[in-house]
């Protein structure tokens, strides 16, 4: 009974993604301000971090800085990048989320301390449905770069073997009056 809740699960999950992936961004557009975006991932994450011996860091650097867009969908962005960047670190390894404004953009990023991205792997990784994990969808970073886009900005990834990994989503700030 556990094997058969287990792959449905997973098959669920894969339905979803699917649909994301399909749709691209979910919602309409709505002033967020950065810090409660990074406050609601750090209630959520960091119980999971916590449960792998993972370190996690928060950092607000973007003050009180507002993107527009679907919160779901970025919320639903950041979190596949945090899953990422927790199953690839070690035990008391460490992942961060923070976030700076950088002229008129906001700077989300994500990195962890994992082993690292080989180089032919960075340019198949946002491609759909590939995948190095025997349970990845590949779906997951795809999903991310859509959304990137549905904003108005786009994903960069920083890696050298051996040192972790870094996605910065890279996304326009938003003038509130």
């Amino acid at each position: 009974a556990e094997k058969v809740v287990a792959r449905l699960t997973y098959l669920e999950h894969l339905i979803q993604d699917m649909l994301l992936y399909v749709r691209g961004e979910a919602g309409g557009r709505e002033p967020i301000k950065v810090a409660d975006l990074l406050a609601d991932l750090r209630q959520v994450m960091e119980p999971q971090m916590l449960e792998r011996g993972l370190v996690f860091q928060v950092g607000h650097g973007a003050g009180e800085a507002h993107i527009s867009g679907s919160r779901e969908a970025l919320t639903g962005a950041l979190v596949n990048l945090l899953e990422n960047a927790m199953q690839w670190s070690p035990a008391s390894g460490h992942v961060s989320l923070a976030s700076e404004v950088v002229g008129e953009e906001v700077w989300l990023r994500v990195s962890d301390s994992g082993p690292g991205i080989e180089s032919a792997m960075l340019e198949r990784m946002f491609d759909p449905f590939f995948t190095t994990r025997s349970d990845g969808t590949g779906l997951g970073l795809a999903i991310v770069r859509g959304v990137a886009q549905a904003h108005g900005g786009e994903i960069i990834v920083q890696s050298t073997p051996g040192s972790g990994a870094e996605f910065a989503l890279r996304l326009p700030t938003a003038k509130i009056e």
